[in-house]
C-alpha cells in the first residue's frame, strides 16, 4: 500500500484503510456481545450464551446475529416482528425461526432485510423483538472486529501494539477544501483529524448558560475529567448534572463517518456534514474523547481546534487551548508531543445554540507531514489501557 499516496489524497485516509480491512471480511465473527436480558411475560425470554455478530457479503456491514435465547415462561413465544435500533434509526430484520418453546435454549439467528438494514460495526445499537404477546428488547450492544488479517496491516511490535486494539485507523488527512464549517481559516496547508471519538452528553441539558467549568465526570462520581479513560463497552452511567437523551447516560463510540471525515459536525438542518448521524438540538455541555496511538517515537506537532461555541482541549490531563464561540476561527498552539504509544486528546465544548453542535481536531507540521500521517485513530477496551 503506498502511503504516500493517500497523504496526497483529499479523501479521508480512514475511508480507504477502513474499506480495506472491513471488506475483507467473509464469514468472520465480529464481535462477542453481553448483554443482561430479563422480560417478564408469560413467554420469558433470557440471554443464554453469548451473542455474535458476523459480515456475510464482505461490505464492511454487519448482516447477521446469532442469539442463544431461553424461554423460561409459561408459553411459547411466537416471532412477530424484529427491528434493530441504532443512532436513532429503526433498521428492519428477521428470522426463519417460528416460536421459541417453553423450557428450550434455541440459538436464534436474525438477519437484516436487505442491504439498506444492515447496521455499522462499533456503535451501539440494541435488539428489538416483537412477540404475540410482548415485546422483548435487549439492552445497548456493541459489535467489535476482533479478527484482522496480518497481511492486511502489519503488527506493530511493543507492549501495546495497534493489533491489540479493538478498532483502529490511520488519522485523516485534510485541507481547506475538505472543511467546509471553517476552511477559510484552516491553520495548515496539509493537517491531519481523529475519527474515531467517544462522545457524552449533553449536560445541562437546555440551560441557556451552561457552565463548561463544571467537573460533569466528577459529579456523576466517575472520577476527575481530566483523568477519565473511556474505552469500548464503557458502561458507566452519567446521572447527574441534568444529561441529554443523545448519548443517555453512557459514552457512545462514535465514528465521524460525514461528507467531511474529521470534522464532528452535528446539524439538524444539515448544513455542513449530512451524513454525521447525531443531533444535539439544545443547549448543553458535551464531551469529546479520542485516542491516538503513536507507534513510533514522540512526535511534536501543531495543534488546531474549531467548535460551534466556547471549548477547551486537553493532551493526556494537560491542557493545551480554549477558545471563544466563533465558528469560522481556528485556534491553535504549537510545540504539543505525542509521545510513542497510546495519547488522549479530550475536547469539551459548550453547545449554546440550538441548531447544531461541532467540533473538530487537527494536527499538522510541514516538516513531518508523513510522519503525523502515520499516527492512528484507535478505540480500545479496557484491557488496552
Amino acid at each position: 500500500m503506498n502511503i504516500k499516496k493517500l497523504f496526497k489524497s483529499k479523501k479521508a485516509v480512514s475511508s480507504a484503510i477502513a474499506t480495506v480491512f472491513l471488506i475483507g471480511i467473509a464469514l468472520t465473527t465480529v464481535g462477542i456481545l453481553y448483554g443482561s436480558m430479563d422480560i417478564a411475560f408469560d413467554s420469558r425470554v433470557d440471554e443464554a450464551g453469548v451473542i455474535t455478530a458476523q459480515d456475510y457479503d464482505n461490505d464492511g456491514l454487519i448482516d447477521t446475529i446469532t442469539m442463544p435465547l431461553l424461554n423460561d415462561g409459561k408459553n411459547d413465544a411466537d416471532f412477530e416482528s424484529i427491528i434493530v435500533v441504532q443512532n436513532g434509526s429503526d433498521y428492519a430484520w428477521f428470522t426463519f425461526a417460528d416460536q421459541l418453546s417453553i423450557s428450550s435454549v434455541d440459538e436464534i439467528t436474525i438477519y437484516s432485510l436487505g442491504i439498506a438494514q444492515q447496521i455499522q460495526p462499533f456503535l451501539t445499537f440494541y435488539i428489538e423483538i416483537n412477540f404475540e404477546d410482548s415485546v422483548y428488547t435487549s439492552h445497548g450492544l456493541v459489535a467489535t472486529i476482533t479478527e484482522i488479517p496480518e497481511e492486511i496491516i502489519p503488527g506493530i511490535g511493543g507492549d501495546l501494539g495497534v493489533e491489540g486494539f479493538t478498532g483502529y485507523d490511520f488519522i485523516v488527512s485534510r485541507t481547506a477544501d475538505d472543511d467546509a464549517y471553517a476552511g477559510g481559516n484552516f491553520p495548515a496547508e496539509v493537517g491531519f483529524s481523529p475519527t474515531f471519538w467517544f462522545l457524552l452528553g449533553e449536560f445541562e441539558d437546555n440551560n441557556k448558560n451552561p457552565d463548561i467549568n463544571v467537573d460533569y465526570i466528577n459529579l456523576c462520581g466517575n472520577g476527575d475529567e481530566l483523568d477519565f479513560f473511556p474505552y469500548l463497552l464503557d458502561q458507566r452511567e452519567f446521572t447527574e448534572g441534568k444529561i441529554g437523551t443523545q448519548s443517555g447516560q453512557v459514552v457512545v463510540p462514535y465514528e465521524d463517518a460525514g461528507d467531511h471525515p474529521g470534522l464532528v459536525a452535528i446539524d439538524k438542518y444539515g448544513n455542513w456534514d449530512k451524513k454525521d448521524d447525531l443531533n444535539w438540538g439544545k443547549r448543553g455541555i458535551v464531551y469529546m474523547w479520542s485516542y491516538i496511538y503513536n507507534p513510533g517515537s514522540a512526535v511534536t506537532v501543531n495543534v488546531g481546534a474549531n467548535g460551534a461555541s466556547e471549548m477547551k482541549v486537553w493532551l493526556n490531563g494537560e491542557f493545551l487551548l480554549d477558545g471563544c464561540p466563533k465558528k469560522n476561527k481556528w485556534y491553535t498552539t504549537d510545540g504539543v508531543t505525542f509521545e510513542s504509544g497510546l495519547n488522549l486528546i479530550m475536547v469539551k465544548i459548550s453547545a449554546e445554540t440550538n441548531s447544531h453542535f461541532a467540533g473538530q481536531v487537527l494536527l499538522f507540521n510541514d516538516a513531518i507531514t508523513a510522519q503525523i500521517g502515520t499516527l492512528y485513530s484507535v478505540w480500545p477496551t479496557i484491557n488496552d489501557l
